[in-house]
Protein backbone atom coordinates (compact mmCIF):
# COMPACT_ATOMS: atom_id res chain seq x y z
CA UNK A 1 0.00 0.00 0.00
CA UNK A 2 2.96 2.40 0.36
CA UNK A 3 4.33 2.27 -2.43
CA UNK A 4 0.74 3.42 -4.54
CA UNK A 5 0.92 6.06 -1.87
CA UNK A 6 4.03 6.75 -3.53
CA UNK A 7 2.61 6.48 -6.77
CA UNK A 8 -0.04 9.12 -6.50
CA UNK A 9 2.03 11.87 -5.70
CA UNK A 10 3.80 11.26 -8.60
CA UNK A 11 0.89 11.90 -10.42
CA UNK A 12 -0.30 14.62 -8.32
CA UNK A 13 0.66 17.54 -11.40
CA UNK A 14 -1.49 16.13 -13.67
CA UNK A 15 -4.26 18.79 -13.88
CA UNK A 16 -3.21 20.98 -16.86
CA UNK A 17 -3.63 21.50 -20.46
CA UNK A 18 -5.25 18.55 -21.45
CA UNK A 19 -7.88 20.10 -23.62
CA UNK A 20 -5.43 19.93 -26.71
CA UNK A 21 -2.94 17.03 -26.05
CA UNK A 22 -3.70 13.33 -25.68
CA UNK A 23 -4.18 11.71 -22.56
CA UNK A 24 -0.56 9.83 -22.86
CA UNK A 25 1.38 13.18 -23.43
CA UNK A 26 -1.02 14.89 -20.40
CA UNK A 27 0.75 12.18 -17.87
CA UNK A 28 4.21 12.98 -19.77
CA UNK A 29 3.85 16.94 -19.12
CA UNK A 30 2.56 16.11 -16.04
CA UNK A 31 6.49 14.57 -15.00
CA UNK A 32 7.83 17.42 -16.44
CA UNK A 33 5.51 19.69 -14.66
CA UNK A 34 5.93 18.12 -10.89
CA UNK A 35 9.59 18.65 -11.28
CA UNK A 36 9.07 22.59 -11.64
CA UNK A 37 7.33 22.64 -7.72
CA UNK A 38 10.45 23.18 -5.41
CA UNK A 39 7.77 20.74 -3.40
CA UNK A 40 4.31 19.59 -3.21
CA UNK A 41 2.13 18.84 -0.16
CA UNK A 42 -1.14 17.35 -0.15
CA UNK A 43 -3.84 15.71 2.25
CA UNK A 44 -6.29 12.82 1.00
CA UNK A 45 -9.12 10.48 1.87
CA UNK A 46 -8.13 6.89 1.32
CA UNK A 47 -10.08 3.75 0.60
CA UNK A 48 -8.97 0.57 0.09
CA UNK A 49 -11.37 -1.80 -1.87
CA UNK A 50 -10.99 -5.64 -1.89
CA UNK A 51 -14.92 -6.87 -3.17
CA UNK A 52 -14.09 -10.32 -3.64
CA UNK A 53 -12.62 -10.22 0.04
CA UNK A 54 -15.08 -8.05 1.77
CA UNK A 55 -12.87 -5.19 2.56
CA UNK A 56 -13.83 -1.36 2.33
CA UNK A 57 -11.39 0.55 4.62
CA UNK A 58 -11.08 4.32 5.05
CA UNK A 59 -8.87 6.66 6.46
CA UNK A 60 -7.51 9.84 6.14
CA UNK A 61 -3.58 11.02 5.16
CA UNK A 62 -1.06 13.26 4.37
CA UNK A 63 2.05 13.28 2.13
CA UNK A 64 4.72 15.95 1.34
CA UNK A 65 7.41 15.58 -1.52
CA UNK A 66 10.55 17.35 -2.28
CA UNK A 67 13.04 15.64 -5.11
CA UNK A 68 13.57 12.01 -3.89
CA UNK A 69 12.77 12.78 0.19
CA UNK A 70 9.39 12.75 1.21
CA UNK A 71 6.87 12.47 4.41
CA UNK A 72 3.70 9.97 4.73
CA UNK A 73 1.19 9.81 7.44
CA UNK A 74 -1.07 7.50 7.14
CA UNK A 75 -2.36 4.29 8.89
CA UNK A 76 -1.01 5.31 12.32
CA UNK A 77 2.23 5.54 10.95
CA UNK A 78 4.89 8.87 9.83
CA UNK A 79 7.24 7.39 6.62
CA UNK A 80 10.49 9.91 6.41
CA UNK A 81 12.73 9.40 3.81
CA UNK A 82 15.78 11.95 2.83
CA UNK A 83 16.26 10.00 -0.55
CA UNK A 84 18.76 7.49 0.76
CA UNK A 85 17.27 6.59 4.74
CA UNK A 86 13.80 5.44 5.19
CA UNK A 87 12.68 5.71 8.55
CA UNK A 88 8.96 4.45 9.44
CA UNK A 89 7.72 5.14 13.07
CA UNK A 90 4.54 2.91 14.21
CA UNK A 91 3.05 5.22 17.01
CA UNK A 92 0.92 1.85 18.16
CA UNK A 93 4.30 0.34 18.69
CA UNK A 94 6.53 2.42 19.56
CA UNK A 95 9.25 1.94 17.30
CA UNK A 96 11.32 3.08 14.35
CA UNK A 97 12.18 1.17 11.34
CA UNK A 98 15.16 2.37 9.41
CA UNK A 99 16.28 1.19 6.42
CA UNK A 100 18.19 2.44 3.38
CA UNK A 101 16.21 3.12 0.29
CA UNK A 102 15.41 0.69 -2.37
CA UNK A 103 16.28 1.49 -5.47
CA UNK A 104 15.54 -1.60 -7.07
CA UNK A 105 13.85 -0.99 -10.63
CA UNK A 106 14.53 2.68 -9.84
CA UNK A 107 11.38 2.86 -7.91
CA UNK A 108 12.62 3.67 -4.91
CA UNK A 109 11.36 7.16 -4.03
CA UNK A 110 7.97 9.42 -5.55
CA UNK A 111 10.56 10.37 -8.04
CA UNK A 112 12.08 7.41 -8.98
CA UNK A 113 8.34 5.99 -9.46
CA UNK A 114 7.25 8.67 -11.52
CA UNK A 115 10.21 8.68 -13.82
CA UNK A 116 9.76 4.54 -14.73
CA UNK A 117 6.39 5.51 -15.54
CA UNK A 118 7.70 8.23 -18.26
CA UNK A 119 7.67 5.79 -21.17
CA UNK A 120 5.83 2.88 -19.55
CA UNK A 121 2.31 3.67 -19.66
CA UNK A 122 -0.85 3.94 -21.92
CA UNK A 123 -3.38 6.54 -21.27
CA UNK A 124 -6.49 7.57 -23.03
CA UNK A 125 -9.93 9.42 -22.23
CA UNK A 126 -12.41 7.42 -21.22
CA UNK A 127 -15.65 9.99 -21.79
CA UNK A 128 -17.45 12.16 -24.44
CA UNK A 129 -15.12 14.81 -23.32
CA UNK A 130 -18.19 16.73 -23.52
CA UNK A 131 -18.13 18.33 -20.00
CA UNK A 132 -15.25 20.36 -17.99
CA UNK A 133 -14.99 16.96 -16.06
CA UNK A 134 -12.53 14.14 -17.63
CA UNK A 135 -11.40 10.84 -17.08
CA UNK A 136 -7.98 9.49 -17.78
CA UNK A 137 -7.29 5.50 -18.05
CA UNK A 138 -3.70 4.76 -17.63
CA UNK A 139 -2.27 1.20 -17.98
CA UNK A 140 1.33 -0.24 -17.80
CA UNK A 141 2.89 -1.26 -21.09
CA UNK A 142 4.99 -3.57 -19.14
CA UNK A 143 3.64 -6.94 -17.75
CA UNK A 144 5.93 -7.42 -14.34
CA UNK A 145 4.51 -4.67 -12.39
CA UNK A 146 1.48 -5.72 -10.04
CA UNK A 147 -0.10 -2.29 -11.49
CA UNK A 148 -2.78 -2.48 -13.50
CA UNK A 149 -4.40 0.51 -13.86
CA UNK A 150 -4.96 4.22 -13.17
CA UNK A 151 -8.46 5.93 -13.35
CA UNK A 152 -7.90 9.80 -12.44
CA UNK A 153 -10.83 12.41 -12.78
CA UNK A 154 -9.87 16.18 -13.16
CA UNK A 155 -11.71 19.36 -14.42
CA UNK A 156 -10.00 20.17 -17.10
CA UNK A 157 -10.85 24.08 -16.75
CA UNK A 158 -9.98 24.62 -12.99
CA UNK A 159 -7.11 22.23 -13.17
CA UNK A 160 -8.25 20.21 -10.28
CA UNK A 161 -8.05 16.72 -9.67
CA UNK A 162 -10.59 15.22 -8.23
CA UNK A 163 -9.94 11.97 -7.11
CA UNK A 164 -7.32 8.81 -8.29
CA UNK A 165 -8.04 5.23 -8.37
CA UNK A 166 -5.57 2.65 -8.54
CA UNK A 167 -6.25 -1.05 -9.04
CA UNK A 168 -3.59 -3.64 -8.57
CA UNK A 169 -3.76 -7.58 -10.03
CA UNK A 170 -5.03 -8.72 -6.89
CA UNK A 171 -8.61 -7.54 -6.97
CA UNK A 172 -7.22 -4.33 -4.72
CA UNK A 173 -8.72 -0.99 -5.47
CA UNK A 174 -7.25 1.98 -4.02
CA UNK A 175 -9.02 4.96 -4.07
CA UNK A 176 -7.24 8.86 -3.21
CA UNK A 177 -9.77 11.79 -2.89
CA UNK A 178 -7.22 15.02 -3.10
CA UNK A 179 -8.44 17.31 -0.79
CA UNK A 180 -5.89 20.00 -0.26
CA UNK A 181 -2.72 20.12 -2.79
CA UNK A 182 0.11 22.89 -1.86
CA UNK A 183 3.29 23.70 -4.04
CA UNK A 184 6.89 25.67 -3.53
CA UNK A 185 6.32 26.15 0.41
CA UNK A 186 9.54 26.81 3.15
CA UNK A 187 10.69 23.82 4.55
CA UNK A 188 12.80 23.28 7.49
CA UNK A 189 16.46 21.90 6.15
CA UNK A 190 15.79 19.12 8.64
CA UNK A 191 12.19 18.36 7.46
CA UNK A 192 12.71 14.91 5.98
CA UNK A 193 14.99 13.77 8.43
CA UNK A 194 13.78 11.60 11.49
CA UNK A 195 14.73 13.16 14.77
CA UNK A 196 15.05 10.71 17.18
CA UNK A 197 14.70 13.05 20.14
CA UNK A 198 11.45 13.44 19.63
CA UNK A 199 10.42 10.10 20.33
CA UNK A 200 12.85 9.25 23.19
CA UNK A 201 10.69 5.78 23.88
CA UNK A 202 10.76 4.66 20.76
CA UNK A 203 12.23 1.39 20.42
CA UNK A 204 15.17 2.09 17.09
CA UNK A 205 15.40 -1.34 15.10
CA UNK A 206 18.00 -0.92 12.13
CA UNK A 207 17.89 -3.04 8.88
CA UNK A 208 20.15 -1.62 7.29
Amino acid sequence: MKKYIVLIISFLALGFSVMAQNAESVLKSAVDKLKSYDNIAISFDYDMINTDAGINESMEGSACMQGNAYRLNILGQEIICDGTTTWTYNADAEEVMISEVDNENGKGTPLAVMNSYYDDINAKFTDDGKTDIRKIEAKPKSTDDNLNKLLITLNVKTLEIKDIHIFDNNGNEFVYIIKTFVTNQELPADYFTFKESAYPDAEVIDMR
